[in-house]
C-alpha cells in the first residue's frame, strides 16, 4: 500500500510541475525497482529530461505500465526498462526532441515481452529504440526530417517485432534485428507516405526473417539487407 501511495504522490508532483513551470526546464531522474508499478510523466516547455545519456531513468520489474508525454522542443527521455511483461508508451510533440528507450540494457539483459511504443510529431525529431530479448517496438512518426532507429537481438524463441509508420519528407528510417531468434525469427514492417525518405532494413538469424515495406511518394530510398 505504501508503494502504491508513493507512486501516486509521484504522478500527481510531476502533473503539477509540468502545469505551474511550463516555462522552465524540468529534470525528473526515476530509479524504480518493483513489479506492478504504474508511472506517468508528464512535461510541457523546452529542454526538458527524463533521465538524459549519462543518467538514465531506470525501470526494474516485471508488469509495468509507463507513460511519458513530452510537449515541446528540445526535450529528452532517457528509459531503460528491465523486467518482463511490461508496456512503455512515449510521446513527443514539438521539434528537435530526442527520445531513447532501451529493453534490456546495461546494467542487465533482462527484459523480454516488453511493448514498446515511441510515437513523435513535429520536425528533426530523434527516436532510437533497443531491444536485447523478445518484444514488440513500434514508432508512428509525423512530420519532416525526423530519424527512427529500432535494433534488436533476441535468442528468444518467438524472435522480435518492428513496426514504423512515418508520414512527411527527408525521414529516415533504420531497422536492425539479428540473433538466432528461434522458431518465429523476425518480422519488420515499415510504411512511409512522403517524399525523400531513407528506408533501410537489415535482419538476420538461423530462422526465416519477415520484411515489408510499403512507401508512397517521389524519391524514397529503400534498402533492405536479409540473412541466415
Amino acid at each position: 500500500m505504501s508503494k502504491v501511495i508513493k507512486t501516486a504522490m509521484v504522478a500527481v508532483m510531476l502533473a503539477y510541475a509540468s502545469n505551474v513551470f511550463a516555462g522552465t526546464t524540468n529534470n525528473v531522474y526515476i530509479d524504480q525497482v518493483g513489479s506492478g508499478s504504474t508511472i506517468g510523466v508528464t512535461q510541457s516547455g523546452s529542454g526538458n529530461e527524463v533521465g538524459n545519456s549519462t543518467t538514465g531513468a531506470t525501470l526494474s520489474g516485471n508488469s509495468q505500465t509507463v507513460s511519458i508525454d513530452q510537449v515541446g522542443s528540445n526535450n529528452t527521455h532517457n528509459v531503460n526498462m528491465q523486467g518482463a511483461s511490461s508496456t512503455l508508451n512515449s510521446t513527443v510533440t514539438g521539434d528537435n526532441n530526442t527520445t531513447t528507450v532501451a529493453c534490456g540494457a546495461a546494467p542487465t539483459t533482462s527484459c523480454t515481452d516488453t511493448t514498446i511504443t515511441a510515437n513523435a510529431t513535429g520536425n528533426n525529431n530523434t527516436t532510437s529504440i533497443t531491444s536485447s530479448a523478445k518484444s514488440t517496438m513500434s514508432s508512428v512518426v509525423s512530420g519532416d526530417y525526423n530519424s527512427v532507429t529500432i535494433n534488436s537481438s533476441s535468442t528468444n524463441l518467438l524472435g522480435a517485432k518492428a513496426d514504423v509508420q512515418a508520414t512527411g519528407n527527408s525521414n529516415t528510417v533504420s531497422v536492425s534485428q539479428s540473433g538466432p531468434a528461434g522458431a518465429n525469427g523476425f518480422d519488420a514492417k515499415v510504411e512511409v507516405n512522403g517524399a525523400s525518405n531513407n528506408v533501410g532494413v537489415t535482419q538476420s538469424g538461423t530462422i526465416d526473417s519477415n520484411v515489408n515495406i510499403k512507401t508512397t511518394g517521389n524519391n524514397n530510398n529503400i534498402t533492405v539487407d536479409t540473412s541466415n
